[in-house]
């Protein structure tokens, strides 16, 4: 284990900044709300690209962050965290979960049982590549009913998954709407082994005011594009 093995942390989970076009959070403004809040540790998944995680590790050395990407496969969407390369959407399930693993990344599952979710993992898939998962997302806090969250708790229970909780935040309050309070880690295996014994810390929230943030946002002409354009 490393050094830090023995001292806690709160890791917040499925983050989005405005590199993904339905949130609006700037990397910039993340890390004065984690200090204020207590949050040490995390994990920044946008849409399709790494760059938000990217943004906010270079702007904030003393914030552990997990850089991830919340991947849009001909399935549905796979997260990958401790990511150093993008993975391009588009690809298979099972093609996307193997080169998350080439990085050394884990393999996270979110919202998997949300049918309001048109995204998510199709039930079929996740099957087939249930091997190669790391992480069920037992809680999101933006789900539409909580029976959702509990078959996905149930589904990692059966299946010997590690559960994780996920703020799906796309505005900056949202962010330690839920949290996953753990032993520290260095590695993304410690970080799994960490997991599995956390505390979490669960709340739900109404997902309309993610959803005026998209609206918002594909008015403007915000969110995702920036990436393009090199702008952020």
């Amino acid at each position: 284990m490393s050094e830090a093995a023995g001292s806690r942390i709160v890791a917040a989970l499925h983050v989005h900044t405005f590199y993904s076009a339905c949130a609006e959070t700037k990397p910039e403004a993340i890390g004065d709300f984690c200090r204020e809040n207590g949050i040490g540790a995390i994990g920044v998944t946008d849409h399709d690209t790494i760059l938000g995680g990217l943004a906010l590790e270079a702007l904030h050395g003393d914030i552990r962050v997990i850089v991830g990407e919340e991947i849009h496969t001909r399935q549905g969407e796979i997260t990958g965290l401790f990511l150093t390369e993008e993975i391009q959407p588009g690809l298979d399930a099972l093609e996307t979960c193997k080169r998350i693993k080439d990085q050394g990344g884990l393999v996270y599952i979110p919202h998997p049982f949300d049918p309001f979710k048109i995204r998510r993992l199709r039930a079929r898939a996740l099957m087939e590549v249930l091997d190669l998962v790391d992480i069920i997302e037992v809680f999101n806090a933006k789900l539409n009913l909580p029976v959702f969250n509990a078959a996905a708790s149930r589904f990692a229970l059966r299946h010997g998954k590690v559960g994780a909780a996920g703020s799906d935040a796309h505005y900056l309050q949202a962010i330690d709407v839920c949290t996953n309070e753990m032993d520290d880690f260095a590695t993304p295996q410690e970080f799994l082994e960490s997991l599995r014994h956390a505390k979490l810390t669960t709340k739900s929230m109404y997902p309309v005011r993610a959803w005026w943030v998209g609206i918002k946002n594909a008015l403007r002409g915000e969110g995702h594009r920036l990436k393009r354009f090199g702008r952020g």
